[in-house]
């Protein structure tokens, strides 16, 4: 069993741990490029206001300081954004010194809070609500001194500025909305792929489980068969009969193990689908019990086998009702039905919850790359994922309304095209 010790284990952060994590390199980065800058415009200074230039330069070298500083602390910060705040308050706050200094409303200072602007955009990775925070402030320290005493010769240059600054900051929320957007799908993708090989080595040390398991499994239910022929009294039998069943579902696990241990490599087997389900249903028979889910089983006779990959078929079975079991959390008298039938030449699948249905516009889009209908805990690749294995064996996964709740129906043709499966 020591073999079983060496499989790599995927483990990944999720979004928000991430997310500061990109924070920290990119605010220590970000302060470490804007504390030479901001002493670097002390040149301007000097040319537009050279009576004033020593103190703006204090004011720009202790503000660098402070910058500095700040890209120091973000190494261990455990609140990246709020140094992030801090450091374009400062910077805003700089610009704002030097533009009263400069001329107020028709200081040439005043547009360079766009650079603030477009630093933050381009440089820190931020979620919305953090973009709209930095924004907002930025906005507040360039425009709100200005509104006290204003004089009527320059509103016109005070919402000119406003107007460009304005716009700057929406542009750069809603660039922010994207990225994250876009980070977020790419973590989502991480996820999946890291829980394929976590599927991967959880199945390698099933399938070891099951072998070693095995033996010691089959000695112990002899030795329950042996001693069911010698003289036991009532009590005494009725245990050893219960402990022999008890022996008997341990080998149907197992048995459900061991196959989902044989891993997609292109092989085709026949299979016969009910017993493909109740292989799934056993897999996920605690998760049933937990949820309260009464499972009703509705298998027609005579149902044609399947040439398929089992392993890839069984990962479609098991999602699908734990999609189904997801749906019904929290509602009474939950209950799954399965069906399994044949029509023509396909194999039919159905799997029915008593949850609150899938509405008529998202019954396409559930099997769409990252469309998930749980928020945070879905990641939007299940229904995709196993719709593909659906597709590649030439059959399909559609959603439908059932009698209570939703409706999946997974069709399968009995003899899957072999381009099709070559393409896996």
């Amino acid at each position: 069993m020591a073999q079983f010790s060496r499989l790599p284990v995927v483990v990944l952060p999720d979004y928000d741990a991430e997310l500061a994590t990109r924070q920290r390199s990119a605010v220590r980065s970000a302060m470490l490029l804007a504390a030479p800058i901001v002493v670097a415009f002390s040149g301007l200074d000097l040319a537009i206001a050279p009576a004033a230039w020593l103190s703006l330069l204090l004011v720009r070298v202790v503000a660098a300081s402070v910058l500095l500083v700040i890209g120091h602390a973000a190494r261990r910060s455990e609140r990246p954004e709020r140094l992030a705040l801090a450091a374009v308050a400062i910077v805003c706050a700089t610009i704002e010194v030097c533009v009263f200094a400069t001329g107020g409303v028709r200081s040439p200072y005043l547009s360079a809070n766009v650079l603030v602007f477009a630093g933050v955009g381009i440089l820190l990775p931020i979620t919305t609500p953090q973009a709209v925070v930095m924004y907002a402030t930025a906005l507040l320290i360039a425009l709100a001194p200005f509104v006290p005493g204003l004089q009527p010769v320059d509103r016109l240059p005070l919402v000119t500025a406003a107007s460009y600054l304005m716009t700057v900051a929406i542009l750069g929320v809603a660039g922010a909305r994207l990225q994250d957007n876009l980070r977020r799908g790419e973590h989502r993708a991480r996820l999946e792929v890291a829980k394929q090989m976590g599927l991967i080595n959880l199945g390698t040390l099933a399938g070891g489980l099951a072998h070693e398991l095995s033996s010691p499994l089959t000695f112990v239910g002899l030795e329950l068969e042996m001693l069911e022929t010698t003289p036991l009294d009532r009590e005494g039998r009725e245990r050893v009969v219960s402990a022999r069943s008890g022996i008997s579902k341990m080998r149907d696990i197992l048995l459900a193990m061991r196959q989902g241990a044989r891993f997609a490599n292109g092989d085709l087997r026949d299979v016969v689908m009910h017993e493909e389900v109740d292989q799934a249903l056993t897999l996920v028979a605690q998760r049933l019990r937990s949820a309260g889910v009464t499972v009703v089983r509705e298998y027609a006779p005579d149902t044609p086998l399947v040439s398929c990959q089992p392993t890839l078929l069984g990962q479609v079975l098991v999602n699908l009702v734990l999609n189904a079991v997801d749906a019904m959390s929290g509602r009474k008298e939950s209950r799954l039905t399965l069906r399994v039938r044949g029509e023509g030449e396909r194999a039919i699948v159905e799997v029915e919850d008593t949850g609150p249905g899938i509405p008529e516009g998202l019954r396409r889009r559930i099997f769409e790359p990252f469309f998930s209908t749980k928020g945070e805990k879905g990641n939007g690749l299940g229904l995709w994922i196993s719709s593909e294995i659906a597709r590649i064996h030439g059959g399909t996964l559609k959603a439908f309304p059932g009698a209570k709740g939703a409706l999946l129906r997974l069709s399968l043709p009995v003899e899957p095209p072999a381009a099709a499966i070559s393409a896996a």
